[in-house]
């Protein structure tokens, strides 16, 4: 009854309904949404932003600068603890395939009481109650000497699948480092655009207090007047326009951060850092470095190793195996014969053996898993070639990104001067001889304001395409 009374106890901690109504888990129909069952809004899981937020404090009035926001990254965003995790446990995995060269030792031991009914002759009174407790404790040790290859094999595997998990673990933070070099520098442009943006504001402004003096004298016409003041409302517009790119642009280098976008983060201005003026190397020396560099491609030429081993331990499997075990145990007990006397029994059980095994056939299955190792790697050696070409194509793209970018980037410059000349050049003609239209003013403020965005998005390009390029190279 003390047994039956103790497993019902553990049986009712588990849910056990599911057994019989499985459906009561699941959505009721399918346009009614899920909701728990006790009624309760759905609980906010404690997640790993939450707790790293809190080991990593962030100074609210520091100036971060990209380095600094890369480390913050490096350290908060789940993607570089996932990856940590990841090379973690290929570690212990390591761990666990060499463990398969030491002994295993096992305690085991069973008690417990029992009750057998003897039948006797009718001199003896019938049935006799037999009763008494009994234990049968041991050791027992078993040892693998000889297996031709089968764990050399295995640990061989383990290793390069470590040695993959960590590349990847840096390519990650790689990657980590350029999403937060991109939004850095996303973000920075579209500061530089609000700041453009208030400079076509402020001279929309004048454009149309140039207008409606020339109005008051009646020097313009109403229509000129209207024009001035409608872009003077369209640069208004832009400015708001910009500040909400702002607040976007924010978010997202928050997110690669790895950080809540509500969370206080001061971030430094690059307007006086110097752009890269030229390529000091040529395409090939990148694509030679990156052919030796990059983290992933180290990863998939680990990943074919792996599956190199994995091949040596299909074939080992055909070979046989030799080994020790010895156990050390024995039986103890007491019975009572009926209301008779108690008899006590020990017996003390050792011994050691030498086992040889060798299975000589399973039906063809170790033929198979070789040839399914054999496949896994003629498929990770076309996967190697494949992420050859594709570091190749990423080095040409990004390589000819960044020189485009630097052409780009001079013409930007140019029209951004000449763009400047035209409108003041304009500004004075409209205001003292009045040899230029309203429309030629404004015309002329236009084509500034689109030069001033290009010069912006030119720095932005260079900026990104110099980050691709070095990501690309594996850097």
């Amino acid at each position: 009854m003390a047994v039956i009374a103790f497993l019902a106890a553990g049986c009712s901690q588990l849910p056990f309904s599911a057994a019989w109504d499985p459906y009561a888990a699941a959505p009721p129909t399918p346009v009614a949404p899920w909701r728990t069952s006790d009624g309760n809004k759905q609980p906010r899981l404690a997640t790993l932003i939450d707790r790293l937020n809190k080991e990593v404090q962030i100074d609210p009035d520091k100036e971060h600068g990209l380095a600094d926001l890369i480390d913050l990254a490096q350290r908060l965003h789940p993607e570089t603890w996932r990856a940590w995790e990841e090379a973690r446990a290929a570690a212990a995995r390591l761990g666990r395939s060499e463990s398969a060269w030491f002994p295993t030792l096992a305690a085991l031991a069973a008690g417990g009481t029992s009750r057998t009914l003897e039948k006797a002759g009718v001199s003896a009174g019938g049935a006799v109650p037999v009763t008494g407790p009994e234990a049968t404790p041991g050791v027992q040790l078993s040892w693998i000497l000889v297996d031709f290859g089968r764990r050399s094999a295995a640990v061989e595997q383990a290793g390069w699948e470590v040695m993959e998990a960590n590349l990847h673990f840096n390519r990650k933070h790689q990657e980590v480092a350029f999403n937060v070099s991109e939004s850095f520098f996303a973000l920075d442009a579209r500061r530089a655009q609000l700041t453009s943006a208030r400079a076509t504001l402020e001279q929309a402004s004048a454009v149309a207090d140039a207008v409606q003096a020339r109005f008051d004298q009646g020097l313009a016409t109403r229509p000129d007047l209207l024009l001035a003041l409608q872009e003077r409302a369209r640069a208004a517009f832009e400015v708001q326009d910009a500040e909400g790119r702002i607040a976007d642009a924010r978010a997202r280098l928050a997110e690669s951060i790895g950080i809540p976008p509500s969370l206080p983060l001061k971030v430094a201005e690059i307007a006086s850092i110097p752009l890269p003026s030229e390529l000091p190397v040529t395409v090939e020396h990148v694509m030679d470095r990156s052919l030796v560099r990059r983290p992933d491609l180290a990863a998939r030429l680990a990943a074919l190793r792996a599956r190199e081993a994995e091949v040596k331990k299909a074939r080992a499997q055909f070979l046989p195996q030799l080994g020790v075990s010895s156990s050390v145990g024995g039986e103890f007990g007491r019975y009572t014969f009926g209301s008779g006397d108690t008899i006590n029994y020990q017996r003390e059980v050792y011994g050691a053996f030498l086992n040889f095994s060798w299975t000589l056939f399973d039906g063809f299955d170790r033929d198979n898993r070789v040839r399914e190792a054999a496949a896994q790697r003629g498929a990770a050696e076309a996967q190697v070639a494949a992420l050859e070409l594709q570091v190749i194509r990423q080095v040409w793209q990004a390589y000819t990104d960044v020189k485009t970018s630097l052409g780009k980037r001079d013409y930007a410059l140019a029209l951004l001067s000449a763009s400047e000349e035209a409108y003041a050049a304009t500004l004075e003609s409209y205001q003292s001889a009045g040899l230029a239209t309203v429309l030629d003013l404004l015309a002329a403020q236009r084509d500034l304001a689109r030069a001033r965005f290009t010069e912006i998005q030119s720095r932005a390009d260079l900026l990104r395409a110099s980050a691709a390029l070095v990501y690309a190279a594996g850097d």
